[in-house]
């Protein structure tokens, strides 16, 4: 158990949000002030495709690494506006929205007015509950993914085939989706059958999406349990990260929180579905004109014109 909680380090730079930053005061000024992200990653892929089947360097705004980054980005600016992995939007153990935070609402059905049946964003239960059913879009909710190149062998395999199977009861405790049963079946037919004469003893280093991290480091503690002589290293980057090492050979498995592209399956990656979760627009809490967003939500086309085509730089326009 020592040698996982010492990866928690590589991301100490959760700890100052989540427990709270100093929030920007309200002022007269209406312009937004756009935020994206710098790293390669699961979450700006997600959101451009949302917004059009763009790619992330489509996206338009100051360029913030991490969602950890973003988040404070967003808390500290009472004008900003950004997106996040729920796990970064949503306190892990309360499940409440972050302090400095309120996740933005999505006029799905664009009748200007956030309806009963689309107001599920104030706990991140009833947000997974939507995302499950269906009545979040889909983009920005996606699969989360490891990666390998070639195939899983060896304890990394068991470790996936663990996730797959006695894995996925914790899935709900830490605000992720489970996949459905077929699916499960699925990728369990992928990954293929267990290697004979397997020791399950040794290191298993992975790296990849922030998204994809808290539930990792979740399931590294329960698999620990069970196979005490099995360390696991684990790192997050942002999904590019993620990919590139595996396919380098740097570690035994990416954590990926976007669609595998063309180019990685060329150069031999091999991935496995493994929970899911969702991507959201993000505001400060002290944004002056928070009544109007979560009463009226913002439509998709609002979203295109301040990240894509920078039509919309002003508040009242964006809730008109």
């Amino acid at each position: 158990m020592r040698n996982l909680l010492a990866c928690i380090v590589v991301l100490s730079v959760l700890v100052p949000f989540a427990i709270g930053c100093g929030q920007s005061k309200p002022t007269s000024d209406s312009s937004i002030h756009v935020y994206t992200r710098s790293d390669a990653c699961g979450a700006s892929e997600t959101w451009a495709k949302y917004l059009g089947n763009y790619k992330q360097e489509d996206l338009k705004g100051t360029a913030v690494y991490g969602d950890p980054g973003l988040s404070e980005a967003v808390i500290k600016d009472a004008l900003g506006i950004g997106y996040n992995n729920i796990g970064y939007a949503y306190d892990t153990k309360t499940g409440e929205q972050l302090a400095g935070l309120r996740v933005i609402p999505i006029d799905i059905n664009e009748n200007g007015k956030i309806d009963n049946d689309e107001n599920f964003y104030d706990k991140k239960a009833t947000l997974v509950q939507a995302i499950a059913e269906g009545r979040y879009p889909s983009p920005p909710a996606r699969d989360l993914y490891l990666a390998t190149k070639s195939k899983f062998s060896g304890i990394s395999k068991e470790f996936v085939r663990w996730i797959l199977n006695d894995g996925q009861k914790y899935v709900d405790d830490m605000g992720y989706i489970k996949l459905p049963n077929e699916k499960i079946e699925q990728q369990l037919n992928k990954l293929g059958q267990t290697e004979p004469g397997i020791q399950m003893e040794g290191t298993i280093t992975i790296s990849g999406a922030f998204a994809l991290y808290p539930m990792m480091i979740r399931w590294g503690e329960e698999f620990q349990k069970v196979y005490p002589n099995i360390r696991l290293d684990i790192s997050a980057g942002g999904a590019g990260k993620g990919m590139t090492d595996a396919l380098n050979g740097m570690v035994d498995m990416g954590m990926i929180s976007r669609e595998i592209n063309a180019a990685e399956i060329e150069k031999g990656a091999f991935w496995v579905a493994v929970t899911k979760d969702a991507v959201v627009p993000v505001t400060n809490r002290s944004n002056p004109f928070l009544k109007d967003i979560l009463t009226k939500g913002l439509k998709k086309q609002t979203f295109i014109d301040i990240w894509i085509t920078e039509n919309i730089s002003d508040w009242r326009s964006a809730i008109q």
